[in-house]
Parts: structure tokens; C-alpha cells; sequence
């Protein structure tokens, strides 16, 4: 949960990672003092028998300096010469100090992720290479619900109960999927089960919110009929399911800000008119648009889902 790197960004701090940046910057302020006693005396920090903090200030200040021997790299899709880089020998005062700090910082880290790779059950993280990394602040964390919490961090580090799981823990003999007999895991359940992908199980929550929305709008332009999406079939443990879509008909007309032009509503689904030419060539695929020929207006409609209410109803 500290590690900085792990696909959920908790904002915990480490308890032993603070107690190392404090003496650490401690000593750095001793030693870069200008009272001339301070600078006569050779400054002593008590640490534990495992780690020394003169030791690991040394180690970081060589590897800031090696660093600046290599020069600055590349690693993302930024251009060269695109991002500034502090050097260590052009830094003074508080700036070496914070460079010294975060050297630190970045070691500990590393040292967390060889140790998450060595553990088979927390260190789950470290395999979902295709998952998209998430950044929570205490502000979201506060407002969230207790249960997406949980999921959010029992997914990250493979603590729900699929099959694999299960039989891992004793609860279940057999480690199949139930849609493509594949080995059930975390990850297989949540993105990677070809069956679901198939059926539309992973966008049937996002497409059923984004047809409703749709359709109010559409309701709102003072269309008369709506279209409808097919039913949707599912295969589960308990039988077969399916979920119909509601027709919506109306026949007043609502006053509101679409009143007054010849408004074209399409959505990214099924059965709706695709989006005009002017959205095709950006190549994005909007959720809703709403486009006007005679005042060449548009506007554009994103549905946000939850990561965790993506997941396919056969977990």
C-alpha cells in the first residue's frame, strides 16, 4: 500500500520511510550549517543496527552524481529537451537536501517493489501489466462508500473471491471460468475473459446508463420514438438471463436549451445513428454527441463508470 509505483496510489506514507527521510534530513542540515560550531563538530545520529543514515545519505548523494554523469533520458512520450532536470552540481543549500530526500524516497520504493515481486499474494500488482493506473486523494477516499473502497483495494492486490482464490483458500475445488472453462482469476474475471467480452458483459452497465441518458435527451429534442437496443442474453451458473431495454415514448414537447435548432443526438450504441463526419475525423468515439448542421455547433457527452462497476455480473 506505501509503494508509489503500484497500479492504486494510495496517499499512506510508510511509518520507516519517514523516520529515515527525517534523520536523513537531519544530518543534512547539520552538516550544511553555518554556525561555525556546529561546522567544528562532527555531527552523530542515532539510528537502529540495520540501518545507518550516514551510510544511506552517502548512497544517495552517489547515485544523484551518477545520475548527472548519464545525463538526462527519455522514457515517456515527451520530447527530448521537453522537461527540466536538476543537476547536483548546480544545486545549493535546501535544494541538494531535497535531492538527498527524494534519492531516499526512491530507494525505499524499490526496495518495496522487489519485495512485492517475491510475495505471491500481495504482490499481485506487480503482474497487471494492461491495468490502468489510479491515483486516490484523501478528498475522493472520504466521499467514497466503504464497499468501493474495499473493492478498489482487494482488486489491486487479488483478494476477491474467484475461483482461483477460492481453491487457494480451500473454499472450492475447481479453478475454471464457467463461460470459456478458462482458469478464473482476478484479473481474467474483471478484463480478460473472451466469453464476457463477447456477450458485452464488461460495457453492459456503461451502455444501459448511456441508452437512458440518450434517451432523455433525445426526449428532451421532442422526438416521439426512440430507438432500442436488442435484448442481451447471458449465460450463468443459475441458467440463462437477458436484459431488454426499455422503450421510451413520448409525445409532448419540453421546453429547454435544445429548442430552436435542428439538434442530431447520436450515441456511441447499438441501433443509434453514428456520429456526424466532424467527430469521425478526430477518431474519438464520444459517448453522446449532440450536433447542429445549421450552426455547426456540437456538443459533446462523456459517461464516466467506476472502474469497479465494470465488472462482469458472473463474479
Amino acid at each position: 500500500m506505501y509503494c508509489r509505483k503500484a497500479k492504486l496510489r494510495l496517499p499512506l506514507k510508510s511509518i520507516m520511510e519517514e523516520y529515515k527521510c527525517g534523520k536523513a534530513k537531519l544530518l543534512s542540515m547539520l552538516e550544511d550549517s553555518e554556525d561555525p560550531i556546529v561546522k567544528t563538530v562532527q555531527p552523530t545520529i542515532k539510528t537502529g543496527r540495520k540501518w545507518k543514515v550516514v551510510e544511506a545519505v552517502d548512497e544517495a548523494k552517489e547515485c544523484i552524481k551518477i545520475e548527472e554523469l548519464i545525463g538526462q533520458t527519455q522514457t515517456d512520450r515527451k520530447g527530448l529537451g521537453s522537461s527540466t532536470a536538476k543537476w547536483w552540481s548546480k544545486a545549493e543549500g535546501k535544494e541538494k537536501r531535497d535531492m538527498v530526500i527524494n534519492e531516499i524516497r526512491l530507494n525505499e520504493d524499490s526496495r518495496r517493489v522487489q519485495k512485492a515481486v517475491q510475495q505471491p499474494q500481495p504482490g499481485q500488482w506487480t503482474n497487471w501489466d494492461n491495468a490502468v493506473q489510479k491515483s486516490l486523494t484523501w478528498k475522493e477516499i472520504w466521499h467514497m462508500a466503504p464497499l468501493r473502497i474495499s473493492f478498489l483495494i482487494r482488486s489491486v492486490y487479488d483478494l476477491l473471491p474467484s475461483n482461483a482464490n477460492l481453491v487457494r483458500w480451500g473454499k472450492k475445488e475447481d479453478s475454471t471460468c464457467p463461460l470459456c472453462q478458462g482458469r478464473q482469476t482476478t484479473e481474467h474475471v474483471l478484463s480478460s475473459c473472451k466469453i464476457a467480452l463477447s456477450q458485452g458483459r464488461y460495457t453492459w452497465r456503461h451502455n444501459r446508463v448511456l441508452q437512458e441518458l440518450a434517451a432523455i435527451i433525445s426526449t428532451a429534442k421532442g422526438e416521439t420514438t426512440l430507438p432500442n437496443t436488442n435484448a442481451l442474453i447471458f449465460t450463468t451458473e443459475g441458467g440463462a438471463k437477458s436484459w431488454h431495454g426499455r422503450p421510451v415514448r413520448t409525445t409532448n414537447q419540453i421546453k429547454c436549451l435544445l429548442d430552436g435548432c435542428d439538434w442530431d443526438v447520436s450515441a456511441d450504441l447499438p441501433k443509434w445513428d453514428s456520429h456526424p463526419s466532424i467527430i469521425k475525423q478526430t477518431r474519438v468515439r464520444p459517448d453522446i454527441v449532440i450536433h447542429s448542421a445549421s450552426t455547426q455547433q456540437v456538443i459533446i457527452v462523456e459517461l464516466t463508470v467506476p472502474y469497479e462497476n465494470r465488472r462482469g455480473p458472473h463474479l
